[in-house]
């Protein structure tokens, strides 16, 4: 009769245990989900989402929801992408959105490969067909951007310690309950004394 006893304290811990754990895995999965960083896509959605967004470009028309289907253009490293992905920003008002995307992605990249690229940039910055572009002010711009963002990177290792606390909390928890397990198993089998 005390085995059963016994039995049933161990299990209603374990059920609970069992509750706890599935709680903090399902927590961290959300959280894992939540950093997973970027959406991939595949070359064929891609390409079905350039179509679609350059003949509204050659349109000159506004699309509704064009930050995210421009965003996904963006994970892409094919000029032709993200200068479709520009120049959807520029139509619907997003000038300097284009500006930065030409400046850190499609000029560096695709100087020589993409005909049109410069073109539009030039007409971007109100550059004249005959005025070259200033790729050297471009660079110093993105090496000062660059120096800034390493300068700002320990401030983002402050926000990784204030994380710290909450990962030490779930391992306590974590191993707290592992004791009660093992603590629960031994008494079940342990003679009582009379």
């Amino acid at each position: 009769m005390k085995k059963i006893i016994l039995l049933v304290l161990l299990a209603v811990p374990l059920s609970s245990q069992a509750g706890i754990l599935g709680f903090l895995g399902d927590v961290s999965s959300i959280s894992s989900a939540m950093n997973s960083g970027q959406q991939s896509y595949s070359q064929s959605d891609l390409k079905k989402l350039n179509s679609y967004l350059w003949k509204r470009v050659e349109k000159n028309q506004k699309t509704d929801g064009y930050q995210f289907l421009a965003e996904a253009l963006e994970k892409s490293n094919k000029a032709s992408y993200l200068d479709t992905a520009a120049q959807t920003y520029y139509i619907n008002g997003q000038k300097e959105k284009a500006i930065e995307l030409y400046e850190t992605r499609v000029l560096p990249t695709s100087r020589a490969t993409c005909t049109g690229c410069d073109a539009f940039y030039k007409k971007l910055l109100g550059l004249s067909r005959d005025q070259e572009i200033p790729y050297s002010k471009i660079y110093e711009k993105q090496k000062k951007k660059l120096e800034y963002l390493q300068n700002k990177e320990p401030e983002k290792s402050v926000k990784n310690s204030d994380e710290l606390p909450i990962n030490i909390a779930i391992w306590g928890i974590l191993v707290a309950l592992i004791l009660n397990l093992v603590i629960n198993t031994i008494s079940l089998f342990k003679p009582r004394q009379p």
